[in-house]
């Protein structure tokens, strides 16, 4: 199995809190999971923290069978679709957002 995770890194823009965590929950994460070869979709709200972790704000997790799969879900007209959503949501965001590609095993 494998999961891509992406890290918001940052914080929302001032007033924009509860609109960027409904984007995220409501509309972001059923995109996601309706992509191709996606096996299943999580977000990680961080609520307690230890030892001066970095300023992720929210992760989100996508899950897949293989590599493979992903390099599909990546090259989806679905994909590029979605990322028009994302580009929106990312502007009520003060901050950045990443990727890494696990393994799981």
């Amino acid at each position: 199995m494998w999961i891509r995770s992406a890290f918001w890194s940052g914080k929302p823009k001032p007033g924009a809190k509860q609109n960027f965590r409904s984007a995220i929950d409501g509309e972001l994460l059923a995109g996601l999971k309706a992509l191709p070869e996606v096996r299943d979709v999580k977000a990680l709200w961080p609520k307690r923290l230890e030892d001066e972790p970095p300023a992720i704000y929210c992760q989100i997790l996508v899950y897949f069978d293989g590599v493979e799969n992903i390099d599909k879900m990546l090259e989806s007209p679905e994909r590029h679709k979605l990322r028009e959503r994302v580009v929106e949501v990312a502007a009520m965001f003060d901050g950045k957002v990443s990727h890494i590609d696990y393994e799981a095993v």
